[in-house]
């Protein structure tokens, strides 16, 4: 790791400007907290007091460049993002910028109904980039994903506990339809292509259809994404789904 000045530039990839190397498996605490400016006795005892990073802590011995060892308290790396997440920010551009992007992200792959136009990486729609256009089109494919995800596992759960079959579905009918024809196309696709076409199918629905949430979707918009889905599959054996 080393100092980098970027750490009070908003602008900067924090985790960059911190020297963080993704190959780690475990960064040292200390050294973290004295780049980010803090006193570090304090912080390492709030860290136990998170199940989740306080599983992800570990005592290792550290070499130093000449060769002397010292003990040190680490943290996985996969657990860095969330711990920065609970740091006190002020006065710290770089991390209170991380803070509010990093919960913009989470509010986009968590909230029920989709994405939403206030991401915090982006402008609002006339003002992006192309390249924050596809951005904000592969965000809005995931949240599609995710909520497919979840509607099987709920489907499944219910197969699984219900006496009649017929009884199974999902509270929104529109939804209900619309997840079923979404796993039957993919399960086609998988059987008679061997290819897996959920992600074409997600940015399918957001280009073509602009659905961006499995519930509450308009009857025009469900009534064409469940008839194009239907010609997807009608053509699967040609090795030609609809273009967009």
């Amino acid at each position: 790791m080393h100092h980098d000045s970027s750490l009070s530039d908003p602008t900067a990839d924090l985790l960059t400007s911190l020297g963080i190397d993704p190959n780690q498996q475990y960064i040292p605490v200390r050294t973290l907290l004295r780049q980010l400016g803090y006193a570090p006795a304090g912080h390492e005892k709030d860290l136990r007091r998170i199940p989740v990073l306080a599983a992800g802590l570990k005592a290792m011995w550290l070499t130093d460049s000449n060769g002397a060892r010292t003990p040190a308290l680490c943290l996985r790396v996969d657990l860095v993002p969330l711990w920065l997440c609970t740091l006190p920010s002020a006065r710290r551009p770089a991390l209170a910028q991380w803070q509010h992007e990093a919960a913009s992200i989470l509010w986009q792959q968590s909230r029920p109904n989709g994405v939403s136009p206030a991401d915090a990486l982006v402008p609002a729609v006339h003002a992006q980039t192309n390249l924050e256009v596809a951005y904000t089109q592969i965000n809005e494919a995931a949240a599609l994903a995710r909520q497919q995800l979840l509607a099987e596992r709920e489907l499944d759960r219910q197969v699984r506990d219900a006496t009649d079959p017929g009884t199974v579905h999902l509270r929104e009918a529109g939804t209900d339809a619309l997840v079923r024809a979404t796993r039957q196309t993919a399960m086609v696709s998988a059987t008679l292509s061997k290819r897996n076409d959920y992600l074409g199918i997600f940015l399918g629905l957001v280009r073509v259809f602009q659905i961006t949430s499995l519930r509450a979707i308009p009857p025009a918009r469900l009534q064409g994404a469940l008839e194009w889905l239907e010609h997807w599959r009608s053509d699967i054996a040609a090795d030609d789904p609809p273009a967009d």
